[in-house]
């Protein structure tokens, strides 16, 4: 008997990626992100796995939008585009 915890194994279409490619540059996720920084636990938003919480989805979302935000991908993207510049700015 394996002792080994079983791996997630996740499928997406490249347009998801696309959009979080997208919404990286877009100036709008950029400055969400520069706010975030230093004010905000990482732990808090994601899961272990890295992935958005959906508080942090719904919420990054509304935000988007309220700054004018016209096409944040899938319902994930916009807080997938601020993980990910908020993990390149650690590094």
């Amino acid at each position: 008997m394996s002792t080994e915890t079983p791996k997630t194994v996740v499928i997406e279409a490249g347009h998801y990626e696309e959009a979080r490619r997208r919404l990286m540059q877009d100036p709008i996720v950029i400055g969400m992100a520069d706010e975030m920084r230093g004010n905000i636990a990482l732990d808090k938003v994601r899961h272990d796995s890295g992935s958005p919480r959906f508080g942090f989805m719904q919420a990054a979302n509304a935000e988007y939008a309220k700054r004018g935000g016209k096409d944040g991908g899938h319902l994930g993207g916009v807080a997938e585009a601020l993980l990910r510049l908020l993990e390149e700015a650690s590094k």
